[in-house]
């Protein structure tokens, strides 16, 4: 997958999309299933932020390995824009 910052909610929900893909491409459709939910979890964007953090969390290894090899400082990104949104 091509690297690419995380400077926007949009490039977040950008990178899962093209995450689900490479999901299914790979056999992981659990983890597809897990992002499909996190994008239509709630009715603001921040609880879809939340939620994909958690998969992003719970799925870190996973995640990082088929993002290739920015996937470590790709899903750091992610983390972090979210916790900044959060205020953390």
């Amino acid at each position: 997958m091509n690297a690419q910052n995380i400077n926007s909610t949009a490039d977040i929900y950008d990178l899962v999309e093209k995450l689900k893909i490479e999901c299914r491409n790979n056999g992981l459709g659990d983890l597809a299933t897990q992002l499909d939910g996190a994008m239509s979890l709630g009715s603001s964007g921040l609880e879809i932020l939340g939620a994909i953090r958690k998969v992003f969390v719970e799925n870190r290894t996973t995640i990082e390995h088929l993002l290739g090899p920015t996937g470590r400082e790709r899903s750091g990104q992610v983390i972090a824009f979210v916790d900044k949104a959060f205020g953390r």
